[in-house]
């Protein structure tokens, strides 16, 4: 099979090349923590916003910051931004910044897309050894002679997209868009772990240290060895941090603990690409052990991300990482499960497995839901054996519609989903008495 590309005119090869080269430099200044550089390579007239983004980004990398004792300063493995291809039409300065720059002598302006390839490190390289994450945004910059220099973000372009296209979904951000970032390297059975953090986290951070170890081990106990065996976690102090670094709304997880995101899954290399656990503000009011299984439960789904398909039942997905998070945490059930103990108690059993919308709010029936997951995977450990659980959790997320999964169920615990409902009732019935 043959490709063909359009060949750049000699203006926008030019514009290329001189943008790419200040992008180069630009890429090496922010990665050393060199403030000063970093100034030197933005435009006077661009506005603030942009140059304090700029210098949040170089703290992120920059010894002598104050980082509470928390750690030191993210030691990336790679960080290099480029020009990235583009089509449709140009997006153009707006015209009184353009004006601005061309009185100080600009003889050309350009918006483009941006590309930000990097690797997290961590407290040192190669750190996590994590496979390269893209990011891309959009960036505006001014030509004076043979230099470039950086003027905006998008927000200082005109957008030529018609005006009924919708709001854009959050984008994917690094975490250096937030101040006070600190790293600092955990050692795991998969190698080195990373812990990065934000201001007013220190006590988080201290208790995610000693935790991690042990919860990556309590994971592979269950699920085996499979699996990287290390992650990166994101200690954020505030609602703002944990909602761009999850890309969710402010407020949409203001209960939350945590969550798991990922860039994307290679599915040719087998690789989850970007993947982090992030921990709320809220983790930092929960005990050691409470926390540990919170980041049980985490580390359950960066082992599984793989095998688990989108389409998956929550009750699965959501079910053997709470068994994992809850394993030799409690004494009795209703330790466990106090909302679920209760409808038991008053004969209300589940009729059949939570429904995915049963998830969907922080309400009286959302936790019941999640309780129910866990008691059913917790269940079938009891009565058939975690290799069963697992196997079971392998054969049911490897693809196929709801009957293929329901058959796979049953080629996995030798009973039909109506007959293993049924003996779950009966089970929940003899924990609570």
């Amino acid at each position: 099979m043959s490709a063909s590309h359009t060949q750049l005119n000699p203006f926008e090869q030019q514009r290329t090349d001189g943008v790419g080269a200040l992008l180069d430099e630009l890429s090496s200044v922010v990665r050393t923590g060199d403030r000063e550089a970093v100034d030197a390579l933005v435009d006077d007239a661009a506005p603030r916003e942009l140059r304090d983004r700029l210098h949040t980004m170089t703290d992120a990398f920059a010894r002598g910051v104050d980082r509470d004792k928390r750690g030191g300063p993210l030691v990336a493995a790679s960080f290099t931004y480029r020009v990235a291809p583009s089509s449709g039409a140009e997006w153009q300065v707006n015209p009184a910044l353009a004006a601005k720059v061309e009185e100080s002598g600009a003889t050309d302006t350009w918006v483009t897309p941006v590309e930000l390839t990097y690797a997290l490190g961590g407290a040192s390289t190669p750190g996590i050894a994590e496979p390269e994450v893209t990011l891309t945004e959009t960036m505006a910059f001014a030509r004076y002679d043979d230099d470039w220099k950086v003027i905006g973000d998008r927000s200082v372009a005109l957008d030529p997209r018609a005006t009924t296209i919708g709001p854009d979904a959050p984008a994917e951000i690094g975490p250096w868009e937030f101040g006070g970032l600190a790293a600092v390297d955990v050692r795991t059975a998969g190698g080195t772990s990373t812990i990065l953090s934000y201001r007013k986290t220190d006590k988080t951070v201290d208790r995610a240290r000693k935790i991690m170890p042990g919860a990556v081990a309590a994971v592979s106990e269950v699920w085996g060895d499979d699996w990287p065996q290390k992650a990166a976690v994101i200690v954020t102090g505030d609602q703002a941090e944990f909602a761009g670094l999850t890309r969710t709304a402010a407020g949409d997880t203001a209960v939350a603990a945590a969550a798991t995101v990922f860039s994307r899954i290679d599915k040719r290399a087998k690789q989850v690409v970007g993947q982090r656990i992030v921990l709320s503000p809220n983790a930092a009011d929960l005990s050691e052990p409470a926390l540990a299984v919170v980041l049980r439960h985490e580390l359950m789904h960066v082992a599984t991300r793989l095998s688990t398909p989108e389409i998956a039942p929550m009750w699965l997905t959501e079910g053997v990482p709470e068994y994992v998070g809850r394993k030799g945490t409690y004494r009795e059930f209703i330790d466990a499960a106090p909302d679920l103990a209760v409808e038991v108690a008053a004969n209300r059993l589940p009729k059949s497995l939570p429904v995915d919308s049963d998830f969907a709010v922080d309400s009286d029936a959302a936790r019941v839901a999640y309780q129910s997951a866990w008691s059913f995977s917790a269940f079938v450990a009891d009565e058939y054996g975690e290799p069963v659980l697992k196997d079971m959790y392998r054969k049911m997320t490897s693809g196929g519609d709801t009957p293929a999964m329901d058959a796979a169920m049953k080629s996995a615990v030798g009973q039909d989903k109506n007959a293993l409902v049924k003996q779950w009732q009966k089970w929940l019935r003899a924990q609570v008495r």
